[in-house]
């Protein structure tokens, strides 16, 4: 099994853009006063940004390099390189924005913080992207089986 560095950079990329993406929205709601108007039409823009993010982009990108990637044959590969892309991109996504609310709030990354730091990475990556690109490369595999 040799890891697959394309799929773990793409999974790693849209998954730091959907951590850093939900993570704007607490920072936005918390940091500045909108008005229920406001609140309704920053929360709406963040929601259309994260879906096109992923799944959207993240399936479209995985379609293609899964066009030229035998699942068959590297399937451990591919689940390896996905679910690392996404649980690194998750946590890096995450932290630095929990970092500064720790920062102004209290609290530490000790005990229970710690965990749910860890666990959010983990549950991410296998809510998301994870399964959004197994999709694609899935559905990239069948295509190319059936157009040959």
């Amino acid at each position: 099994m040799s890891f697959n560095w394309k799929i773990f950079v793409v999974a790693f990329v849209f998954s730091l853009a959907t951590g850093i993406l939900s993570n704007v929205s607490q920072y936005l709601f918390q940091m500045f006063d909108f008005s229920p108007e406001g609140y309704v039409w920053v929360s709406f823009s963040l929601n259309v940004a994260m879906f096109f993010v992923s799944p959207a982009l993240l399936f479209a990108f995985l379609y293609v390099i899964g066009g030229k990637t035998d699942l068959a044959a590297e399937f451990k590969s591919v689940g390896v390189s996905l679910f690392l892309g996404s649980w690194i991109g998750h946590l890096i996504g995450y932290f630095p924005l929990q970092f500064v609310f720790i920062a102004q709030y209290g609290g530490s990354f000790v005990g229970p913080v710690g965990l749910w730091f860890l666990w959010y990475g983990f549950r991410t990556a296998f809510s998301m992207e994870f399964f959004v690109g197994f999709a694609a490369f899935s559905m990239a595999y069948i295509a190319r089986k059936h157009s040959l």
